[in-house]
Formats: structure tokens, sequence, C-alpha cells
């Protein structure tokens, strides 16, 4: 051996050199290489555990176990019975100032962004004359679409949010709407129904 030569000499591997650095065949540490070999062998494992030929059964029969126990947890709500009022009972809604009034309330804070302050119609059709797409113009009608809605018409249904006392005071209040005159009113809507 000359003495010149350092024990990198050996080590050093040819055509690697850029900007005075040269690259030294040096191998990987042990422990960095146990790592590896240990994450290869988990991506076989996992490979095999989630598409294996049983991995699909048993996430299905889990999904399906799932399924089954949320049916038997879910607690059916008892749909609530609106008691039945007769036209005329209702009818009587409509010589109480305060029950309007109540109505009138309601209806300003739920009902006017869609059929304006005085019933005119803006997105919704208005409730001043006598042609009704939903019913015919009952209060026992209007109170029905109420609370049911009309969802294909982007109508919510609000027997969930309003007590039935207060439909029944909306509905009034609308009854109490029809032939009044409002500038700017929407076109009449729907079927011509005569009282």
């Amino acid at each position: 051996m000359s003495e010149d030569k350092t024990p990198l000499d050996d080590k050093i591997i040819e055509g690697y050199e850029y900007d005075g650095i040269t690259e030294l065949d040096n191998p990987c540490p042990n422990w960095l290489m146990y790592i590896f070999y240990f994450t290869a062998f988990l991506a076989v494992f996992f490979l095999g555990y989630y598409f294996g030929s049983n991995s699909k059964n048993k996430i299905i029969e889990s999904y399906v176990k799932k399924l089954e126990d949320a049916r038997l947890q879910q607690v059916t709500p008892a749909v609530e019975q609106v008691p039945e009022v007769s036209e005329s009972e209702l009818a009587v809604l409509l010589q109480k100032p305060a029950e309007l009034t109540s109505g009138e309330e309601i209806f300003l804070d739920k009902c006017a962004l869609c059929h304006g302050d005085n019933g005119e119609g803006f997105i919704g059709p208005n409730l001043i004359d006598n042609y009704w797409i939903h019913g015919k113009g009952k209060i026992s009608d209007i109170a029905a679409t109420i609370r049911a809605g009309v969802p294909d018409e982007g109508m919510a249904a609000w027997k969930d949010e309003i007590p039935e006392e207060n439909i029944l005071q909306i509905a009034a209040y609308i009854k109490s709407l029809k032939g009044t005159q409002v500038e700017g009113a929407k076109e009449p809507d729907g079927e011509l129904i005569e009282d």
C-alpha cells in the first residue's frame, strides 16, 4: 500500500464527484434496514388482510350486523294525531281578534318571507285571492298545507316546529286575508274556488 492512500479511498465510487464532493459506498445502518424490513412485512400482511378472500365477507357481515342492530334500536316515533276540527269550529277563529293577531304575528315571522307581509305573494303564491293550489281554501286545508308543507315547491313542513294551536291561528289569519287588495300582488295561481 502506498502512503498517500487513505482508508476512505476504497469506498469512493468512481464518477460520483460534484463540486469536490465525492460519494462514498457506505451501507445503510442496521437499525434503518430493520425498520424497512418491518414495514415491508406489514405491507404484505395488510394487503392479505384487506384483499384476502375472507376479508370482504367479514366486512360485509359486520356492515349487515350494524344495520340490523340499528334497525332494532330504532324507535319509531308515535305519529301525532291531529284532532278533527270541523270547518264551522275553525270559522269561529275568524271572529276572535286575539286569535287573528296571534296568527298574524306568527305569519309575519315564519311565512312572510315567501308569501309577503300582506299575503301578496313573493316567492310563494299570493294568499289574498280565490285561487288555491293546495286544497279548496278552507281553514282546514290551509292548516293541512302548513302542517305538511310542500317540499316539491320549497315550503317546509311546520308540524314539528309550530304547535297545532298556532297552525290553526295562522290558517285563520290567511283565510281572513282573502279578498284584500294589495298593491303589487302576485298573479293568481291555482284553481279558482268560489265560496
